[in-house]
């Protein structure tokens, strides 16, 4: 019997290593609220987990682009916000 898993894209992103700050995957780049870097979405992306459609829509939120802008799991971002 096999058990399908469904992973959201948030889920695939944090599922990897940060790029930036080295947080070993599952764990979120900043603790409260939580969120991750830019660069972990980025690196899902360039790893085919995640659709451009969904960081299109990711990138089309942001006020600031840049690889250690944080995703915060509620939809907004802060730049360069850190634990």
């Amino acid at each position: 019997m096999t058990v399908n898993i469904i992973t959201t894209a948030p889920q695939a992103a944090r599922g990897r290593q940060c790029p930036l700050c080295d947080v070993p995957p599952c764990e979120p780049c900043q603790l409260k609220p939580a969120g991750d870097h830019l660069a972990r979405y980025l690196e899902a992306y360039t790893a085919g987990q995640l659709t451009r459609e969904y960081m299109a829509a990711v990138v089309g939120e942001l006020v600031t682009v840049d690889a250690s802008t944080l995703i915060v799991s509620t939809g907004t971002a802060r730049p360069g916000s850190e634990r």
